[in-house]
């Protein structure tokens, strides 16, 4: 194994001990102990994956403007609401490790406002 796979491994032990990633388990398997509520969660989730990645700057408006009218309700409930937050928490968590690593290489991603 090479210095860069090993760091990789070290890594990602890091991460699945850091709080917001045992966090984010704890959360995942009591919302799995609910078949319909995951159900629920992943329909919200893959609706809002959808628009981030939908063409137009308006269409984006629109529709994100929609999905949060369609489920403000349902974002209330609190195992809901606890689920979004440690998910979020994770993926910045994993936004600003790549952003680091990004920043740190010579890397020419100039095209791209980070």
């Amino acid at each position: 194994m090479n210095q860069v796979e090993e760091a990789l491994n070290t890594l990602i032990q890091s991460i699945k001990s850091s709080p917001e990633y045992t966090r984010y388990q704890d959360i995942s398997a009591r919302v799995h102990e609910q078949p319909e509520l995951e159900r629920q969660i992943n329909q919200f989730r893959r609706e809002n994956f959808e628009a981030q990645n939908s063409t137009g700057i308006w269409d984006l408006y629109e529709r994100m403007d929609k999905l949060e009218k369609d489920y403000e309700d349902f974002r209330r409930r609190p195992l809901v609401r606890e689920f979004l937050a440690a998910e979020l928490a994770l993926c910045r968590q994993l936004q600003n490790i790549n952003l680091s690593i990004i920043r740190n290489i010579d890397f020419d991603v100039g095209f791209i406002d980070l």
